[in-house]
């Protein structure tokens, strides 16, 4: 294979906090172009150095900060790079995304991945800047939400440009659905990583890089970045309409087809419902759109509201698709003043939406049912459609106090604590809570939830377009065909990676993932859809469509067998553990165990995987 060129810079900061020392690892050539970075990275570093059965707060937890090959390069959708642990929230592959500026800072200060180790005596954030490597007193920054604490670490190391990924309270108070907040605006939202990071007493990680990334073929990368930028001027075009309006349009038209996700997913309308989406932001309160690094699509809002009853501070953004849906119509809630101010929340305080939001739904759900008792509320309300409720209990959830310190658990581990019927109550995979798509009417989201390593993530990420996304550091929601993420990689590195051999790549990172949530104890019929939905909506035009069991079902063996896994156990063979080079790592991760006996012989050169069709068009946001 080739060595290393262009945009990979061969270099992982290690970091033991219990130390305080921090070390240079330069992987060689061949380990980089067989990992590449972001997810795959992430599942590797997971496999061979979190020892079997830790709990996620151990100190021998890795937290994971790793880019792909693009992330730095100057195209649209070159910003982003993943985040990863064992996740607090279901006990398995923890994997999240974000993009902003943090990402291409990190690559331009010369690294390609931050792995963290350890637990420190106090609390402190790390300062990267090119080749310096510091760990800084953070005492006086803990408890303090993120845009004081990003002002203050700018003031601190006397540079305004200084980017910053950290904690709010949430992460510090160990809030098992806590995220890492980039920027102010840009989240690496799903399952729980900010309290990985609280748990190591690590507040932020600030860095500041002078060196350029270059791309091994620019002119390839001006003419991709010259398409999108024309599209982006386009009416019609997708890239028009995500710099017009972000994801929150979606709103309305899931409404009239029956599928907003309403009342903890019992409802697939809710009157008003349609009141809290991008045009009612655009009419009532004063936005712009802004960018991530090097993009043109301009898709993420930034909201000010300055009235007597409400203020919203556009620095922490505005509200998208998934945080709109959680937190507004999910719990009943249709003021979209209401949920603006909730997005603030969330990213002041350092908290998952999606998880927020669907964990107070069903809390409300508990309420309205009576199986939540007076003391656990103490005293307090918490009724679908008040807006009051909400921001109450976002507050207490961060801080842990009252009711909020049952929710800061999660709603399937909330829901075991208070038992009776609670339980089957919780709309979750593997203890993620399900994104606010509907798979009853969205069989993309039913082939894609039972099987997604982390549980009940929306972006789709048990397919290969998304999970080679999220190893190469590129945006979901730019529309590159593969071809095209195939020409932004190589350009990028000066690698010749043939399509076959991407494939392979998204292979061996969904099969790590795989491997890790089989050592730590996910089971066969973990891969499922909860009961919820597999029961009709109380209301609109898809009462009467009952999604089957079976269906999921096969289509979860079928997944299997279309990824080289045993179709009843779903373990990875063990010609597909050795096809895609995987068979030290097994041996170092303790899951030989965990891979099934080898098939009959399969034709030479032939992979023990099926083909993967093109997945067209961006997920769901």
């Amino acid at each position: 294979m080739a060595g290393s060129a262009g945009s990979v810079r061969r270099r992982i900061l290690r970091v033991d906090l219990t130390t305080g020392r921090a070390t240079v690892e330069r992987p060689e050539p061949h380990f980089m172009r067989l990992h590449m970075g972001g997810r795959n990275l992430i599942a590797h570093t997971l496999l061979t150095e979190v020892p079997p059965g830790i709990d996620a707060f151990d100190p021998e937890n890795r937290l994971v900060f790793a880019l792909g090959p693009i992330t730095g390069v100057s195209v649209p959708g070159g910003s982003r790079h993943s985040v990863g642990a064992k996740s607090p929230l279901t006990g398995l592959f923890g994997e999240s995304e974000a993009g902003g500026y943090w990402g291409a800072e990190l690559k331009r200060a010369g690294w390609d991945a931050v792995i963290v180790q350890g637990r420190a005596p106090h609390p402190v954030y790390l300062w990267v800047h090119d080749d310096e490597v510091e760990l800084r007193d953070a005492r006086s920054l803990w408890g303090e939400l993120t845009g004081p604490v990003e002002a203050r670490i700018r003031a601190d190391l006397g540079d305004p440009q200084v980017r910053v990924a950290q904690i709010g309270p949430a992460g510090e108070n160990l809030v098992r659905f806590a995220c890492i907040v980039h920027d102010l605006n840009e989240v690496a939202g799903r399952t729980g990583l900010g309290a990985v990071m609280g748990s190591k007493n690590l507040k932020a990680i600030a860095v500041r890089g002078t060196q350029p990334v270059t791309a091994s073929d620019p002119r390839a990368i001006a003419g991709v970045a010259r398409w999108v930028a024309q599209e982006t001027l386009a009416p019609g075009e997708p890239h028009h309409r995500l710099h017009t309006w972000g994801t929150g349009a979606m709103v309305k038209s899931k409404q009239l087809e029956g599928h907003l996700v309403t009342r903890n997913f019992r409802d697939g309308r809710l009157p008003g419902g349609d009141q809290v989406d991008a045009l009612a932001i655009q009419e009532l309160t004063d936005h712009e759109m802004d960018r991530c690094y090097a993009c043109s699509v301009r898709c993420k809002k930034r909201v000010k509201i300055t009235r007597p009853d409400v203020e919203v501070d556009p620095k922490y953004g505005g509200p998208e698709y998934e945080t709109m849906a959680a937190i507004g119509p999910n719990t009943g809630v249709v003021d979209v003043m209401a949920v603006c101010k909730g997005h603030e929340m969330l990213n002041a305080l350092g908290m998952d939406s999606i998880s927020c939001g669907a964990t107070i739904a069903w809390a409300m759900e508990m309420v309205e049912l009576g199986l939540m008792d007076e003391h656990r509320l103490s005293g307090e309300t918490l009724r679908f459609g008040s807006a009051d409720d909400l921001l109450r209990v976002i507050g207490k959830i961060a801080s842990r106090e009252g009711v909020g310190d049952l929710l800061a658990e999660g709603s399937l581990r909330a829901a075991r604590t208070l038992g009776a019927d609670a339980e089957a109550r919780v709309v979750h995979v593997k203890g993620l809570e399900v994104a606010m798509h509907d798979p009853r009417a969205m069989p993309e989201m039913r082939r894609n939830y039972p099987v997604t390593p982390t549980g009940g993530d929306h972006t789709g990420a048990a397919g290969k377009r998304s999970g080679l996304r999220n190893t190469v550091g590129l945006c979901h929601f730019l529309q590159y065909d593969e071809s095209t993420t195939l020409t932004l990689l190589n350009a990028s590195t000066g690698w010749d990676v043939s399509p076959d051999e991407l494939h392979a790549t998204f292979e061996r990172g969904i099969t790590m993932a795989r491997l890790f949530n089989l050592r730590e104890g996910l089971k066969p019929e973990d891969d499922r859809l909860p009961d919820r939905l597999h029961q009709p909506v109380r209301d609109g035009p898809l009462r009467d469509r009952l999604l089957s069991r079976d269906t999921v079902r096969d289509e979860v063996r079928a997944y299997y067998r279309d990824h080289g896994w045993d179709p009843a156990t779903g373990r990875p063979y063990a010609d597909t553990i050795e096809y895609l080079g995987l068979g030290s790592v097994a041996a170092a991760a303790q899951a030989t165990t965990f891979v099934a006996e080898r098939r009959e012989a399969l034709p030479a050169g032939r992979p023990p995987y099926a083909p993967q069709p093109e997945e067209n068009g961006a997920p769901a946001e």
